[in-house]
């Protein structure tokens, strides 16, 4: 069919040949836009999945972060309960001394 196109529009004359030449241009400059397209795409592929290993980067480095500061404070919590309790006992022994040293009396 391009065949018998292209034959009529040669017979045509000059003005044809013309019109064929508009025609193969605009399909050669189609297939580049098109194969352009692709590549980038292809590049905006690569970037976007470059970024997404960064955010990942940036999430694991700031879950690490968040797990050494969450086991830091449990320590310290606990550490402070503890000395919480001590003293507490500490009090209750000394208040029990008090009592048993005036019933003592």
């Amino acid at each position: 069919m391009e065949s018998q196109l292209a034959a009529s529009l040669i017979d045509a004359g000059i003005t044809g040949v013309f019109l064929l030449y508009l025609m193969a241009t605009t399909r050669e400059q189609s297939r580049r836009l098109d194969a352009y397209v692709d590549r980038l795409l292809k590049t905006l592929e690569t970037i976007e999945e470059e970024r997404e290993k960064g955010f990942d980067k940036i999430r694991d480095r700031y879950d690490e972060v968040i797990a050494k500061y969450d086991g830091e404070r449990d320590t310290l919590l606990r550490d402070i309960s503890a000395k919480l309790d001590e003293g507490l006992k500490e009090m209750q022994n000394e208040r029990l001394a008090r009592i048993a040293k005036s019933r003592g009396k």
